[in-house]
Formats: C-alpha cells, sequence, structure tokens
C-alpha cells in the first residue's frame, strides 16, 4: 500500500511540476511578440523568416483573445489566414479581407486604413516609415498586454499583420 501512495504522490508530482511548463497564454504570446520584433529588426530577414513571423503574430493574438461575442469568427478568420501563411500565401486578397474583417471586429468597427506616414511618393523612405510603425506596433501592443488590455494588443497585432501583407503604393 505504502507503494502504491508514493507511486500516485510522485505523479502528482509530476502533474504539478508540468503546470508551470504548460505557461500562461499572457506569457506566450509575449515570448511570440519579442520573436516577431526580433525578426523585422535583423536587416537580413528572409520570406521564410517573415512568413513564420506573421504567423506567430496571428498566433499571439489567438492567446490572448478575451472571450467576447466574436471570439469565435475572429478566430476562424484568423485561422484561416494562418493556414494560407503556412502555405506561404502571403499576399492574397482572400486573407486581406479576413484580416481587415478581424481588425474591425477588435477595433468597435474600424476599418483599416493604410498610416498616412506611408503615403510618401520616396519608396526608399515609405520602407523605413512602414519598419518603424511596425515596431512601434509589437510594441505597443507588448505594452497593451502587459496592462492587461488584451483586445488592444490583439488590435495591434492584427493592424501589424495587414501592413506587412497590403501593398501600398504611392
Amino acid at each position: 500500500m505504502t507503494k502504491r501512495v508514493m507511486i500516485a504522490l510522485a505523479g502528482l508530482a509530476l502533474l504539478l511540476a508540468a503546470l508551470p511548463a504548460l505557461g500562461d497564454p499572457g506569457q506566450k504570446a509575449e515570448a511570440l511578440i519579442n520573436k516577431v520584433r526580433a525578426t523585422f529588426e535583423d536587416p537580413h530577414f528572409s520570406r521564410d523568416a517573415v512568413t513564420s513571423a506573421l504567423a506567430d503574430a496571428l498566433s499571439a493574438s489567438l492567446l490572448i483573445l478575451p472571450e467576447t461575442d466574436y471570439a469565435e469568427d475572429f478566430r476562424a478568420r484568423v485561422e484561416t489566414v494562418r493556414k494560407m501563411f503556412d502555405d506561404e500565401t502571403l499576399f492574397s486578397d482572400k486573407g486581406r479581407q479576413y484580416l481587415g474583417f478581424a481588425y474591425m471586429m477588435v477595433s468597435g468597427g474600424k476599418t483599416w486604413q493604410v498610416p498616412e506616414e506611408l503615403k510618401i511618393p520616396d519608396a526608399k523612405k515609405g520602407i523605413a516609415k512602414a519598419r518603424e510603425i511596425c515596431a512601434k506596433l509589437l510594441d505597443s501592443s507588448l505594452a497593451e498586454l502587459k496592462a492587461g488590455r488584451k483586445e488592444r494588443a490583439v488590435r495591434d497585432l492584427i493592424d501589424f499583420v495587414i501592413l506587412v501583407v497590403t501593398p501600398i503604393e504611392v
């Protein structure tokens, strides 16, 4: 009998030890966002790295999405786009449309707009500005997450992904 109790206690100890490894979704999302940020800070990132980073940003948004009346629809749309990224389909109209709907859900019905700062005639300055805006969106998402404003954090992540996958003409 003592042997069974010891085995049961050992099993319980292993289970309890594994709980921290399962982790807090917020911590996992924070790690993913930091990974995305590191990818976009690297001046020599590859297409595969960008694709993976965008999928990570979407995964982070799903981890921290609060339970709302639109959560199921949001998840379905974002999962579809994430699968498109897994298939290396980055610039599809369908993907941008799904992301646009997801953005509307987390932004109180507002539609996504190209930032005014990107409507400049110099393409090189536009790319530098877009990278700067992307970094600000990721920083904002982290700050909102740490402040407990998950919906705003999700909005900034979706904003970031849309900005990256949307062709911008000057």
